[in-house]
């Protein structure tokens, strides 16, 4: 499957519910201009990769899942391939026109679902291959924190934390994303502030979640959570829940609870490991996820969500 090869290209730009490349009026990523900015390029066509692989995951459930995704790869080769013709350097050409070839072949088999090609594999590795030096950024150690939270900051909210270096953080305000806002709620939860780690060399997110439906207890508005997190997957046959381990702790000197998770998409044969934790405030259960875009990048994005947890502050 090509799982483990999208995983690696994925991080060049960030799977998890990053914001999406640009695209043009027909829906495709755009194209950037022939200028020979390699950055621009891979910029483009590792976005395009991350779009079908998106469409993969959300086009998985239902009852014409084969055509679906031959849909899906076959679009996704035709812009490919227009973008391929912009591009002057040769080595990002030919990979890009080596996984155009790819998408291709996989869609032309009986089974294009099952997503297994070895020669579609390699042309993602070496897109990646290609990119990697363009697109990874590069960290500043000695970068200050900054904390976010009280007014004025990046994002105001009913809490405050410090971030690790480098992470961005971003406020949430889903009257402004239309039909997109449903990807950032979970059950009666809502994202009020997104933090990157992108900048700092690393792939995942702290998202803060916000519901004002108070009744019951830390672990209990937790529980609805995961419930809730990837329900429609869940019941479409396509994932289920690992691991699920909840705890009692204190933030701010308030009960609190937390819990650790490992979503496992079947369609995808890929493994995500979720840590969160929840607090009530004088303006509602304060849930704060940590998202990484699989299970072995956890541990690496760990340390901002450990930090949220210990400085975090209830504003009054």
């Amino acid at each position: 499957m090509i799982a483990a090869a999208a995983s690696s290209i994925l991080f060049l730009t960030g799977c998890n519910n990053a914001e999406p490349a640009t695209r043009t009026e027909a829906g495709a990523p755009a194209s950037a201009a022939a200028t020979g900015d390699l950055t621009a390029d891979c910029t483009t066509a590792v976005g395009a990769f991350r779009e079908l692989f998106k469409d993969l995951i959300t086009g998985a459930a239902g009852d014409n899942e084969k055509e679906g995704v031959r849909k899906a790869l076959t679009d996704y080769a035709a812009k490919a391939r227009e973008h391929a013709a912009t591009v002057s350097d040769p080595a990002l050409k030919a990979a890009i026109e080596k996984n155009a070839a790819g998408a291709e072949k996989v869609a032309q088999s009986a089974d294009p679902s099952e997503l297994e090609d070895p020669e579609f594999d390699a042309a993602t590795a070496e897109l990646e291959k290609v990119c990697e030096d363009a697109l990874t950024p590069s960290a500043d150690p000695s970068a200050p924190t900054e904390t976010i939270g009280a007014a004025g900051s990046a994002c105001e909210m009913p809490v405050s934390f410090d971030l690790v270096a480098l992470w961005k953080p971003k406020a949430v305000d889903l009257a402004e994303l239309g039909e997109a806002a449903d990807l950032f709620r979970v059950g009666p939860f809502e994202v009020v502030c997104e933090v990157d780690a992108k900048p700092a060399g690393e792939v995942g997110f702290v998202r803060v979640y916000l519901s004002k439906k108070t009744a019951g207890t830390p672990r209990e508005h937790l529980e609805k959570f995961v419930a809730a997190d990837g329900k429609e997957a869940r019941d479409a046959g396509n994932a289920e829940v690992r691991k699920t381990t909840y705890s009692k702790i204190t933030v701010d000197g308030k009960p609190a609870a937390e819990v650790t998770w490992e979503p496992y998409n079947k369609s995808l044969d890929h493994a995500s490991k979720y840590s969160a934790f929840a607090v009530k405030t004088p303006k509602g259960v304060v849930v704060v996820k940590l998202s990484p875009f699989g299970a072995d990048e956890h541990a690496n994005v760990l340390p901002a969500y450990e930090l949220a947890k210990k400085t975090l502050k209830i504003n009054k």
